[in-house]
């Protein structure tokens, strides 16, 4: 017994000659103490925390240089370097996080909806923007970096096609993001925007994370739980609508359905257009999520049939010409995310899409199928406040299936696209961060490999004001170029960007200067003979002011101005020349304003749009004239009939403004040997909207106001 006695003393004599002690005082940049501070030993187990004098102690085994990270909610992270043992206790300092945030990587991105000081535009804003009629697509078009093309509706970013833009839900893609519609037309997003908590809007510089898109992205993140059940009406001069939540313990579900009827608007306003079949929908969505110990699960699905059918004008043609089209979509999109710890995190997903579409043109019948698949994985490690990584890999499957059914010929094109990509960010010093990522790609359509660099620079001058710097380079395959089934390669852009971004209390601005340029676009003689050398530029200046009622109380605006110079030598172009979509000067302004004592809140947007390029044949030269600027003016009125029961009306272009989008020219000279033309203008000049919204819930203070 002596012995053991005596061995067991020895043991817990060497025990405590090996470990030694971690101790000290952390205060913060006024000198007070620091309390509920983590403080934890990079690499190992030991740690602890301080009380209420800012003190902290804790016992470890480890000898030699090692690193103490400091973190603390309302703090910033610190990293100290230490040499166990210590000799002394540690006096240690920690800055405030109001003091001093952490640096943004602002260049090219805009945070439509989300809670960082990346925000330019919220869940409410999107929604209560008045011309946007709900569409998340026409709200993104009132930020910097976008050209308006009105007769087209898509996201056109920076000199580039709507093709150029990619959009994803749930960091996966979606191949039709948006619906059918007739020549003239602009089209609508097919998305409904209250299903979204988060939207990030990219006019370039994007992430390693994202590919297949030259120009920029929208990537839109679905709600998680409901906070209760609840259920939606909506009564609308074009239709009806109806949603309901329902939460579980673990589970919870949203599902909506719409329809809509553009007959009963037609028959109070004119149109240019004789309407055979007024456009007519159904849509469905729901999001199912369920909620395990350490992940969440959600299963997102959407579904829509549309058609229409209208007699338009043609230069070339005696008589109008007769176009019908039906358009059924389906998308579904499944996602998992796990928290393997507090620092490491993975995601795992995939999407699928169909669309058909038929199309009678005059004489012409076509038939299309669109047939899409994504999956993706990815790994999300925070080493520490100093050092993320991301590392992920993903799959793209495309079928387009073209059939012009009177001539008996199908156009059939195929890809599988296979990448990966790994991104570090680190914040080196105090003001520094550097993110710098690769992304590389196969494509067994274009047969070949692509590697894609990207890196960001950030610099925080103070509390309010960051300046950031961005280089990349981008791919897209050719496959959206019609009867081009052979390509070289794949088409690419280097963007460099310079971006200062000042956000402070309720007042925001963003300015950045970019340069484009475009290398192996698809050129053609008009006569389905290819060769990919096309090549390109654009740069410009997009500047974004918003305030948030700091002015005057109850008063939101923001004003968005964009500058571009660019040319192109793609398609059929003879020469390098500005494209007929791209206006030099853009810009909007964007008003809301609460009036307490009318329960109301009303809505202005204004936007305008340079010339734009069009070819007259009558003169020399190509695309060498431009239309008149275009002018809209749009308002809305929300009116709280009750605190869950809404009136909303909007009016876009009550004034009647004449807009011209282009020109279209007859094929042949007269007997003057002038060439004929005629002026390419919208359906309609106005168009109104009146809804009443009922909300039912558990909670009587809620109401649609946010989905409006």
């Amino acid at each position: 017994m002596k012995s053991f006695i005596c061995s067991l003393i020895l043991v817990f004599g060497i025990l405590s000659f090996a470990q030694s002690t971690v101790s000290g005082t952390i205060r913060n940049s006024m000198g007070e103490p620091a309390k509920n501070v983590n403080i934890t030993l990079v690499g190992t187990y030991d740690g602890a925390s301080t009380d209420e004098n800012g003190f902290f102690s804790f016992e470890t085994e480890e000898v030699g240089e090692f690193e103490l990270e400091l973190e603390g909610a309302g703090f910033s992270s610190e990293i100290y370097p230490i040499i166990l043992p210590l000799e002394n206790p540690l006096e240690l300092e920690i800055m405030e996080a109001t003091e001093l945030d952490e640096v943004v990587f602002s260049a090219g991105t805009m945070k439509a909806v989300g809670n960082t000081n990346e925000t330019m535009m919220n869940s409410l804003d999107v929604v209560t923007t008045a011309g946007s009629d709900g569409d998340i697509i026409a709200a993104m078009q009132t930020l910097p970096g976008t050209n308006n093309v009105a007769e087209d509706g898509r996201l056109f970013i920076r000199g580039g096609e709507g093709e150029e833009t990619s959009i994803f839900i749930d960091r996966l893609r979606v191949f039709q993001p948006y619906s059918q519609t007739a020549p003239n037309t602009p089209t609508r997003g097919r998305y409904s925007p209250f299903l979204f908590k988060g939207m990030n809007f990219s006019t370039g510089g994007y992430d390693a994370s994202y590919g297949q898109a030259l120009s920029g992205i929208l990537t839109l993140e679905t709600n998680d739980f409901p906070t209760e059940n609840s259920y939606d009406l909506g009564f609308m001069s074009l239709g009806v609508s109806a949603a309901a939540n329902r939460v579980w313990e673990k589970d919870a579900l949203t599902a909506s359905a719409a329809y809509y009827n553009l007959w009963p608007v037609f028959q109070i306003l004119s149109t240019r257009d004789e309407w055979t079949h007024e456009p007519e929908g159904y849509s469905g969505e729901a999001v199912y999520r369920h909620q395990f110990k350490n992940g969440l699960y959600k299963s997102y699905v959407a579904m829509e049939y549309s058609k229409l059918g209208m007699r338009y004008e043609d230069i070339n043609s005696p008589e109008k010409i007769d176009f019908k089209l039906n358009n059924t979509n389906l998308y579904w999109n499944n996602s998992y995310v796990h928290e393997f710890s507090k620092k490491l995190e993975g995601f795992i997903g995939f999407s699928l899409a169909k669309a058909n579409t038929n199309v009678n043109q005059a004489a012409d019948r076509f038939e299309t199928e669109e047939i899409g698949i994504n999956g993706k994985a990815e790994v999300e490690w925070k080493l520490n406040s100093k050092n993320h990584f991301r590392i992920g890999s993903e799959f793209v499957g495309r079928t387009d299936e073209n059939k012009n059914v009177l001539q008996n010929q199908t156009s059939d094109l195929k890809e599988k696209l296979f990448g990966a990509y790994a991104e570090y960010t680190w914040y080196f010093a105090r003001k520094w961060g550097l993110k710098s990522g690769v992304r590389s790609e196969y494509s067994d359509f274009v047969k070949e490999w692509n590697v894609s660099p990207r890196i960001s620079l950030a610099y925080k001058l103070n509390r309010y004001h960051n300046l950031s710097a961005f280089y990349g380079e981008f791919f897209q395959s050719p496959m959206e170029e019609l009867g081009y089934v052979e390509p070289s390669g794949f088409m690419k852009s280097r963007q460099y960007l310079v971006n200062y971004f000042y956000q402070k209390d309720k007042q925001t601005i963003r300015v950045e200067l970019y340069q484009k340029d475009y290398e192996d676009l698809v050129r053609n003689d008009g006569q389905f003979n290819y060769i990919q050398n096309g090549e390109g530029f654009a740069r410009g200046i997009d500047v974004f002011w918003r305030n948030n009622g700091s002015h005057i109380k109850n008063l939101q605006y923001w004003v968005s101005y964009s500058y571009i110079d660019t040319e192109r030598l793609y398609k059929d172009f003879p020469v390098e020349a500005q494209p007929s979509f791209v206006a030099n000067h853009n810009v909007s302004v964007v008003g809301k304003y609460w009036i307490q004592e009318w329960r109301s809140q009303v809505g202005l947007t204004y936007q305008f749009g340079s010339g734009r390029p069009y070819t007259n044949p009558n003169l020399e030269g190509f695309l060498q004239e431009k239309t008149r600027t275009f002018n809209t003016i749009n308002l809305s009125w929300a009116y709280l009939l009750s605190q869950q029961k809404i009136l909303y009306f909007s009016i876009s272009n009550p004034v009647g403004i004449k807009n011209v989008n282009g020109y279209s020219y007859a094929n042949s000279p007269n007997e003057q040997g002038v060439y004929d033309r005629l002026a390419l203008r919208p359906s309609m000049d106005r168009f109104f909207f009146i809804g009443f919204f009922w909300t039912i819930s558990e909670n009587k203070m809620r109401n649609q106001l946010d989905n409006l």
